[in-house]
């Protein structure tokens, strides 16, 4: 009987599956932050525990960074900008995520992320920051 019991738990346990080597990523936790700082070291964890194609392309890298955001890149040396605009959105016309890299041998890893956005005319700014929209 004590063997029965044993085995049980073990089968349920692998009827379950095994458990991810390394978490989900789906995007920063807040994406748009009043001070534009976005947090980049449990992105930096997750890229640290796989070996993803992403990691050897630096727009790649800020698109899963992003959590696969929609929008116009571009890449100059080690900085992406992911620029959005007709965000159906009445106050803010654009914005922007700006993310600098190093290179880390073969990969780069992110060092920094910011976020910005534009107001229509008469919502507020006309350039990027992060400051509200009215």
């Amino acid at each position: 009987m004590l063997r029965l019991v044993t085995v049980i738990p073990v089968l349920l346990l692998a009827a379950c599956g095994t458990s991810p080597t390394h978490p989900d990523w789906s995007g920063p936790a807040e994406r748009r932050p009043s001070d534009g700082v976005l947090e980049v070291n449990a992105f930096q964890e997750h890229a640290d525990a796989v070996d993803e194609d992403w990691e050897r392309d630096p727009e790649a890298l800020a698109r899963e960074y992003l959590g696969a955001l929609e929008g116009e890149a571009s890449v100059d040396g080690s900085q992406v900008t992911l620029l959005r605009e007709d965000l159906q959105d009445d106050s803010v016309e654009a914005e922007r995520f700006v993310l600098e890299l190093e290179p880390d041998d073969e990969r780069w890893k992110l060092v920094s992320a910011r976020w910005e956005q534009r107001c229509h005319a008469g919502r507020g700014h006309q350039v990027f920051s992060p400051e509200l929209c009215i």
